[in-house]
């Protein structure tokens, strides 16, 4: 069990279900990483705290995210994303 909690399939306004999600759970969208791939990401890529997207992406999330990762969608681009929010959480409490 992943403890995914929030699933949203075939949704096509999805900055419109990211701010439900947001408000429900209480987080602002500054506190958040997005990660996309086409040119529907890229409302949430501009609100996110983090916008990321794969080396295969479109070109419009290309222009707006803040990283890009070195591998494409489906052969690595979560782990190499996952392992770059771990890393910079590991940084911040060693900060403290």
């Amino acid at each position: 069990d992943l403890g995914i909690r929030h699933v949203s399939q075939g949704i096509q306004d999805k900055l419109a279900r990211f701010n439900v999600i947001l408000k429900r759970l209480a987080i602002p969208a500054s506190e958040c990483a997005w990660v996309g791939d086409d040119t529907i990401d890229v409302p949430m890529m501009q609100v996110a705290g983090i916008a990321f997207t794969v080396a295969d992406a479109h070109p419009d999330p290309r222009r707006v995210a803040d990283v890009v990762t070195r591998l494409p969608g489906g052969h690595g681009a979560v782990r190499e994303i996952c392992d770059l929010l771990l890393a910079a959480r590991q940084r911040k409490r060693r900060k403290r």
